[in-house]
């Protein structure tokens, strides 16, 4: 193992298995910070066994752009890195396949994953984190603290976008759990922060003080919708405590007026709750409940456990796919959250003519359930029209051609015509504009099943 301090040395890994060529995305985008200051460069780490740096000995930015980290990003330019060998997040690349080529130097972090602490509450059966696996004595701290906490945020919070505030353990374990997210949000507002838990370490003065605060996203984890169901997988667990915490945390975010923290509830199948009387119940308390999102997750671990009835492609799992927590970001269980959409451009052929701005009118329609939000006091999760450029074998040439905003606000079945502003093409030929909603830095709308809209663009001399 390359020790995680080296700086000056050229980094030299060892032997290791070319089986196949791979690319992954994370060691670009984000790193991992476990709870002892252990920084790991994925969320497939439980036990920190490949760490890229450690914050008792250098800064967070250090690690970013360390000869460690350089090399490894080096490495999946050329589509393999022996580093990752035993890494599930690996991206097997297709045969043929050049893998992508990105900067071997990044100047900001932009995603950083935090784990508060690695105490949790539950102990989830045949976890890789629960109690019996030992995973606690694999940090030196059970708890990240506050004060180190806030220097984290003052190095990277000016670049950062998003913070994942979870890893393992469940966050609210840690008693400064608020305070933490208080913190991010009351010094660096344009952060995104999310987090995922079990739930049941809420209480009503924490839910006021996450929603006062503006977190912007929850996730509860549920795996059931009766008692007897959820405590299979979440061992120590209390089904109708946790319902009526989801359902106070709903209450007391609409109360206060706010549309965040948008609130999930990911429900993972297993061989004891993948069948239709569970789902079917777990969308009706979702709908009662009043939580913005229900979703399924697929798991093969453990492999005893696993769903059988919604394998990969089969027929239930494709009735379902939309539904799935990662197959979308805005795909939902609930019929009443769905973002759905009709969308009516000019009939025939748009026409322009080369270094030209065009403006047209387009019809849409919400025929979801969700609310299309035109504005809101946290500035998030806006819906706007959105046209994607494409060449004329509707290859992509650019994915955020243009975007018109809504008039005002859209329920379920109401309409508007928005003008939207094609910018000029300086080169004459035949083009295809491709029209969806989006959900502004969530997903598009086709992502979740909405039809999209084709018209062919002709750009004349």
């Amino acid at each position: 193992m390359i020790p995680v301090d080296s700086r000056d040395a050229k980094v030299a890994f060892h032997e290791c298995s070319r089986d196949f060529r791979f690319t992954c995305d994370w060691v670009f985008n984000q790193l991992v910070v476990l709870c002892d200051g252990k920084v790991v460069c994925g969320c497939a780490d439980p036990y920190g066994h490949r760490p890229v740096g450690d914050l008792e000995r250098q800064s967070i930015t250090e690690i970013w752009n360390s000869p460690l980290v350089r090399q490894i990003r080096h490495d999946l330019n050329e589509g393999h890195c022996c580093f990752c060998d035993d890494c599930g997040l690996k991206q097997r690349l297709p045969d043929g396949m050049a893998p992508p080529q990105r900067p071997e130097t990044l100047e900001r972090l932009p995603r950083l994953f935090f784990e508060p602490t690695i105490q949790c509450n539950l102990s989830c059966f045949r976890a890789v984190c629960n109690r019996e696996s030992g995973i606690h004595r694999t940090r030196r701290r059970p708890r990240f603290p506050l004060d180190a906490f806030k220097r984290l945020m003052d190095e990277v919070g000016p670049g950062l976008i998003r913070l994942d505030f979870f890893n393992y353990g469940d966050p609210f374990m840690h008693p400064q759990a608020v305070d933490m997210i208080e913190y991010v949000k009351s010094r660096y507002p344009h952060v995104y922060v999310y987090s995922s838990t079990n739930g049941l370490m809420l209480t009503p003065e924490k839910i006021e003080r996450l929603v006062a605060a503006g977190m912007d996203e929850i996730t509860f984890s549920v795996d059931g919708a009766d008692p007897e169901t959820y405590v299979k997988y979440r061992c120590g667990g209390d089904f109708e405590k946790l319902m009526r915490i989801m359902s106070e945390f709903v209450a007391l975010r609409n109360l206060a007026g706010h549309e965040v923290p948008f609130i999930n509830w990911r429900y993972i199948l297993f061989r004891w709750n993948d069948n239709k009387r569970q789902m079917q119940k777990a969308r009706r308390l979702a709908a009662e409940i009043g939580v913005d999102r229900l979703t399924w997750e697929i798991t093969d671990h453990p492999a005893e456990a696993c769903s059988r009835r919604f394998l990969y492609k089969s027929r239930p799992w494709r009735r379902i796919r939309h539904e799935i927590w990662d197959s979308s970001q805005i795909g939902n269980a609930i019929r009443s959250g769905r973002f759905l959409a009709r969308i009516r451009p000019p009939r025939g052929t748009i026409r322009t003519t080369a270094g030209k701005e065009t403006e047209i009118r387009v019809q849409v329609r919400n025929s979801g359930g969700a609310l299309w939000r035109q504005n809101s006091r946290s500035g998030r999760r806006l819906v706007r029209l959105g046209a994607q450029l494409h060449d004329h074998h509707r290859g992509m040439l650019e994915l955020n051609y243009a975007r018109a905003f809504l008039n005002h606000s859209l329920s379920a079945g109401e309409k508007d015509v928005l003008s939207i502003n094609l910018p000029a093409i300086e080169t004459p030929g035949i083009y295809w504009l491709r029209f969806d909603m989006v959900l502004e830095g969530v997903d598009w709308f086709a992502s979740a099943a909405s039809p999209v809209a084709w018209r062919r663009l002709r750009v004349s001399q």
